[in-house]
C-alpha cells in the first residue's frame, strides 16, 4: 500500500542511534546490494522482497540517487510471490500419481513416494506460475530517526525492520502509543513515569 497514491495505514518507528557524518557516502551502494531482484522464469524460489524506487517499482537501480530527497530517504519495500492454488496442486499431483501408477503397474503408492511427486510437481507449476506484486512505501527522516512504513502486518514488518538492519545497520523501535507518550513527556521535561498510574476509562459512563 502506498503513502504517495493515498491513504492508507502505517506503522512508526524511531531508529536507534544516528547516522555518522558521512551517512550519504556509499549510501547507494548500500541499498544496492539489498535492491529488489526479479524472480526468473526457470526458478523455483516462491517469493522475493528488496527496495525499488518509490516512484517505480519496477526501478531498482538507485543510480541517481532517487531515494534522497534531504533529510528523507524515501523508498519502498517490494515483495513478489509465486502461489500455487492448493486444488491445481492436488488435482495434478493425484494426475501425476495416476500416471506412475499405470507407467509401473503400481495398486499402491507409499506416502513418501506420494509426497516426492507432490513436490516435484509444486516445482514445476512454479516455473509456470506469475508472480503477484506488492510494494510498502518507507519514509525515513534521518534527521530525526522517525520512519513511517506503510503496513501493519506483523510479519511484513519484521521483515521489513530486518532488511533495514541489513541495509543501514540500524535496529528500529516500533512506535506504540506509550512511546510516543513517554516521548512527548520527556520532551516537555516530564517523567515518562506519569503514564504507569494511567488506567482505562468507560467514557460511555463518564457521559
Amino acid at each position: 500500500m502506498g503513502l504517495i497514491s493515498g491513504s492508507g495505514s502505517f506503522t512508526r518507528y524511531q531508529v536507534k542511534g544516528k547516522p555518522a557524518e558521512n551517512f550519504l557516502e556509499g549510501l547507494a551502494d548500500k541499498i544496492g546490494r539489498h535492491a529488489f531482484r526479479n524472480l526468473t522464469e526457470d526458478s523455483t524460489q516462491e517469493r522475493s522482497a528488496g527496495w525499488v524506487n518509490a516512484m517505480d517499482m519496477f526501478d531498482n537501480r538507485f543510480s541517481e540517487l532517487e531515494f534522497l530527497k534531504e533529510p528523507y530517504v524515501a523508498m519502498s519495500l517490494r515483495v513478489d510471490e509465486r502461489k500455487i492454488p492448493a486444488t491445481a496442486l492436488k488435482q495434478y499431483s493425484l494426475e501425476a500419481e495416476e500416471r506412475i501408477k499405470v507407467t509401473e503397474n503400481l495398486d499402491f503408492l507409499p506416502k513418501r513416494r506420494r509426497a516426492d511427486i507432490k513436490e516435484g510437481v509444486k516445482l514445476r507449476l512454479l516455473k509456470r506460475a506469475i508472480p503477484g506484486s506488492k510494494v510498502y512505501d518507507m519514509i525515513w527522516n534521518y534527521s530525526t530517526g522517525n520512519i513511517i512504513f506503510a503496513c501493519t502486518n506483523t510479519k511484513l514488518c519484521d521483515e521489513f525492520q530486518e532488511l533495514f538492519l541489513k541495509t543501514f545497520d540500524f535496529h528500529l523501535l516500533s512506535m506504540c502509543p506509550y512511546t510516543l507518550g513517554c516521548g512527548f513527556l520527556e520532551k516537555t521535561g516530564e517523567s515518562p513515569d506519569l503514564l504507569d498510574g494511567l488506567s482505562p476509562s468507560n467514557i460511555w459512563e463518564e457521559a
